[in-house]
């Protein structure tokens, strides 16, 4: 895989205009969570194309901090998967295979049934978690930004896999691996309206603790996803 950094004139030159370029200066609290922050958003928007090398000196001068924030947030973004560090510690953009992509696709199917059978069978669950989870389920707003929808889904799964669960942290990571992907496949409106219906029937299945149920709404859920990634072509566009 050969990196292009973003001085890359594919890139255009450091301004407001580059990939780069185009992000604000931040301010000088907690530096090395808002560099993060600012650096993964524009990684996962797609505006830092995948096979990107980042130069830690021009992001730096881009955002008007120190290099000591940028590196904590590159080494945070690697741990995610979002970044790749070569054998010169110059950090790249991941760029992941269709059948990586797909591959990934599974696991978290796999990962979510498993979660979602879990919290069914968990002692308490039903009274001390489900309101919360149906809750930020109802949270989801037909009228969000493609961003703020996956956002708001991920919320909504971690609150129905168990917060800090050891489970939940290993779908987070997953998840965080193709998220730039899902967000190429941010539903339409119809497609929304679908996703809050098929979050309430599984929400429903969870209370039940209908195992047949939930291994099948897990299985629908996820699918749409990855079809609808498959048809529009998203793979290859961001990968």
């Amino acid at each position: 895989m050969t990196a292009s950094p973003l001085s890359d004139s594919s890139l255009g030159s450091l301004d407001r205009s580059s990939a780069v370029g185009g992000m604000d200066a931040v301010s000088r609290t907690t530096l090395g969570d808002r560099v993060y922050e600012r650096v993964r958003g524009a990684i996962i928007r797609g505006e830092i194309p995948a096979g990107t090398e980042l130069n830690q000196v021009e992001l730096a001068n881009t955002l008007g901090v120190s290099r000591v924030p940028v590196r904590e947030a590159l080494r945070r973004l690697q741990a995610e998967r979002l970044l790749d560090a070569n054998p010169f510690q110059r950090f790249v953009v991941t760029k992941l295979s269709q059948e990586q992509v797909l591959e990934l696709f599974d696991l978290r199917q796999t990962l979510e049934t498993f979660a979602a059978l879990r919290a069914a069978s968990r002692p308490g669950f039903r009274e001390a978690e489900l309101p919360a989870a149906r809750a930020l389920a109802n949270s989801l707003d037909l009228d969000m930004s493609g961003e703020e929808w996956v956002q708001a889904d991920m919320e909504f799964h971690r609150s129905l896999y168990g917060r800090g669960s050891a489970v939940a942290s290993i779908i987070d990571e997953v998840r965080f691996r193709i998220y730039r992907y899902v967000h190429l496949a941010a539903p339409d409106l119809p497609r929304r309206k679908e996703v809050l219906a098929e979050h309430q029937a599984l929400l429903d299945a969870v209370e039940r603790g209908d195992e047949d149920e939930i291994r099948a709404l897990i299985e629908a859920h996820v699918g749409h996803t990855r079809d609808r990634l498959v048809h529009m072509g998203g793979i290859e566009d961001a990968g």
